[in-house]
């Protein structure tokens, strides 16, 4: 599995901050999908535990979740930021689920499959954990589209950055769109889609987002020889996309989340 940063104490707090604006759109398609209370679920790549505790609000008291991370020190921080009881996270790769048992209700994953050197392969280990008439729900990005508009120099530079060293480092920026094929692949029914994303204007844009992403890849740039910590400037980076944002009157737009879910 691929990972551009591996700072694991600053990417949980990218990733608990990037939640405020994916959570409620994963929670949209948890509900869509028809995470129901009682179910049982497995949620692939946990991280910080975000669509872990989505997940168990919807499953409610009787229901529960299992979120596996391969990261101990992820599995630890989404312990210590977790008070729901129906919650368990455990250290478990989600290539192979080795050790994770089967006759879930739904398996889960946000961000996780752009990851993976077989995204297919993940989607047949994670169907083979979830009972006959269960659901299998991914969400996913692209990164490949105009991230603000108009999109000005330093966004157009950033922007070509990042996405050059996320394809050197073999992971997909467009796996959103390729949802639909990757689960026909994997055996799975054609699965149903939903295609959101958020955007805004003004000085609540969001330019902090992608001034976290951009600024958590910057080791996995100068891995690749794409750019030094020292062009991106990540201290002052947010402020100075904001600052481009609001002098030509543009918006800031999030990545476009693919969610898509089957019934097996």
């Amino acid at each position: 599995m691929s990972y551009f940063t591996s700072d694991r104490a600053a990417e949980d707090e990218r990733l608990t901050a990037q939640g405020r604006l994916f959570d409620p759109l994963t929670r949209r398609l948890l509900e869509a999908a028809g995470l129901a209370p009682g179910m049982r679920v497995l949620d692939l790549g946990s991280g910080a535990g975000n669509v872990a505790r989505l997940a168990a609000e919807l499953v409610g008291p009787d229901g529960a979740v299992v979120g596996v991370e391969k990261d101990p020190a992820a599995v630890e921080f989404a312990r210590r930021h977790t008070d729901a009881p129906n919650v368990e996270f455990r250290v478990a790769d989600a290539q192979t689920l080795d050790g994770v048992e089967d006759g879930f209700d739904a398996v889960t994953g946000r961000l996780i499959l752009l990851h993976m050197p077989d995204p297919v392969g993940v989607l047949r280990q994670a169907a083979a954990r979830v009972r006959p008439g269960g659901l299998v729900i991914m969400h996913e990005p692209d990164l490949g589209y105009v991230w603000a508009s108009p999109q000005p120099a330093l966004w157009g530079q950033v922007r070509a950055w990042l996405l050059e060293a996320l394809e050197k480092a073999g992971i997909a920026i467009q796996m959103g769109p390729a949802l639909f094929s990757l689960f026909r692949e994997a055996g799975l029914p054609g699965p149903r889609l939903l295609v959101e994303t958020v955007a805004e204007g003004g000085p609540d844009a969001p330019a902090w987002a992608w001034a976290n992403v951009v600024s958590a890849a910057i080791p996995l740039m100068e891995k690749t020889g794409v750019a030094t910590c020292a062009e991106v400037d990540p201290a002052t980076l947010a402020g100075r996309l904001l600052a481009e944002t609001l002098g030509c009157g543009g918006c800031v737009i999030a990545p476009p989340m693919t969610g898509a879910w089957a019934t097996l």
